[in-house]
């Protein structure tokens, strides 16, 4: 998925601050403090404009969190090409996987109450029997699918069958049992559950149909009332209940020379809701797409990180318990040299719908002086990254709707060359709050 590239150490100048003058300024929203005043005086804006520009993006939308508190935005270019409608605070992108921390986040509140249980076969909450076939005595938990352990992979069959499932009403029992039209063995990796990490997205499906089963609420209902609208977000599931449809971002890919839409061109039209008449709850958790499929802002996924950092909670409002949080971001892996599949050195921690960096040299490096737990993601030409260190309260969330060469590798970590770049900018500043505001 990404590559590393051997290259040296990471050094940060304060060369990057010396970009003045851009005749295109950022669309931003500051709060009148003197943070934000610093940042703004500072050339912060004008470092993501050239950060833009040099990368040929479409789109991009920028947060940087300082204290728990997001204390800078920016937004840039496009959210649809065609009628030239701009990035802005409104914005919702396709978020891609950041979307597993909020299915996460479902699971975790009925465990909280009692309803499921981690560590338990997952056939009891689903109604039906999953098993690995060739370790059928060794159970599938919730643990081993919201980590990445459960010995289930991505595969063409599980492709086949997100693009069949409403056409054909498909109940999800149809991908993961033998005598389903679209199992296949090669859904499962050669490993019993709990010991291999393989990042897959179709596992999810199951998360999903499991938070149906046990809080007898379609999954995106559940999640818009337990954890989007407590919030405050806009976000959602569900595109056809949003808010307007002109604030949902194009995804893009650059070919041959010309910009194509890949996702949500929905040009202003609300598309029919993916709930088809006669949808029995627990058919297919896979519908709303829990594994990527949340339509969000920046400012949607900074409240996620704050609550998380938060010890659970926003504005007053309880979503998890503060040892609730610990466990989701607690290390559930970690490589060990040959344990799993790192993604070309990407993965080496994970928790529960966690990416747990940990620094490793040309590696996983968010900010290079401490450890970041959140979750990129990275579909259809988008990009998008949700990290932040719950210590010291910081982070950042980047998002952009597609660039021109968007899969550009890094060169000193395994993220890709924007991705690289944004974070660095970020964390220069964010060292120059801490220098300026101790």
């Amino acid at each position: 998925m990404r590559d590393k590239k051997s290259s040296p150490p990471l050094v940060f100048t304060g060369s990057i601050l010396l970009f003045i003058g851009l005749s295109l300024l950022p669309c931003c929203v500051l709060k009148d403090t003197g943070k934000q005043s610093f940042l703004v005086d500072a050339g912060i804006g004008s470092r993501f404009q050239q950060i833009f520009e040099e990368h040929q993006l479409m789109g991009m939308s920028v947060a940087l969190i300082f204290e728990g508190d997001m204390a800078w935005e920016g937004y840039f270019g496009l959210a649809d090409s065609v009628r030239q409608i701009p990035i802005t605070d409104h914005t919702l992108y396709r978020v891609a996987s950041i979307s597993k921390m909020f299915a996460a986040t479902a699971i975790l509140q009925l465990w909280e109450t009692g309803l499921v249980d981690l560590d338990v076969d997952v056939s009891q909450y689903l109604g039906w029997e999953l098993q690995h076939p060739k370790h059928a005595k060794i159970p599938v938990t919730l643990r081993h699918l919201m980590s990445h352990q459960s010995s289930i992979r991505d595969g063409g069959e599980y492709y086949s069958f997100s693009g069949d499932m409403i056409g054909k009403e498909l109940d999800i029992r149809e991908l993961f049992q033998p005598e389903g039209k679209y199992f296949s063995e090669e859904l499962f990796t050669e490993h019993a559950p709990g010991e291999y990490f393989h990042y897959a997205n179709c596992t999810w499906g199951l998360v999903a149909t499991i938070v149906e089963n046990i809080s007898g609420e379609r999954f995106d209902n559940y999640c818009r009332k337990h954890i989007l609208h407590p919030l405050g977000m806009g976000a959602d599931f569900n595109v056809a209940a949003l808010e307007s449809m002109d604030d949902i971002a194009v995804l893009y890919r650059f070919k041959e020379g010309a910009w194509v839409p890949q996702a949500d061109d929905h040009q202003g039209e609300r598309p029919e809701s993916r709930a088809y008449e006669g949808y029995q709850l627990g058919q297919n958790g896979l519908l709303f797409g829990p594994q990527g499929s949340l339509r969000g802002s920046a400012r949607d996924l900074y409240r996620m990180a704050n609550m998380l950092m938060n010890d659970g909670t926003w504005n007053g409002y309880r979503i998890l318990k503060k040892e609730t949080v610990d466990l989701m971001l607690a290390n559930q892996w970690t490589y060990n040299g040959s344990n799993g599949n790192t993604s070309k050195d990407f993965f080496h921690s994970y928790g529960l719908a966690i990416h747990r960096t940990l620094n490793q040299d040309n590696a996983d490096i968010v900010f290079p002086d401490r450890k970041m737990t959140g979750h990129p993601g990275d579909a259809y030409g988008l990009l998008s990254g949700m990290y932040f260190d719950r210590g010291s309260r910081s982070g950042i969330v980047f998002i952009t709707n597609g660039g021109k060469q968007i899969t550009s590798k890094g060169q000193q970590t395994a993220f890709y060359k924007i991705e690289e770049d944004v974070y660095a900018t970020a964390y220069l500043f964010l060292k120059m709050l801490e220098s300026a505001f101790p």
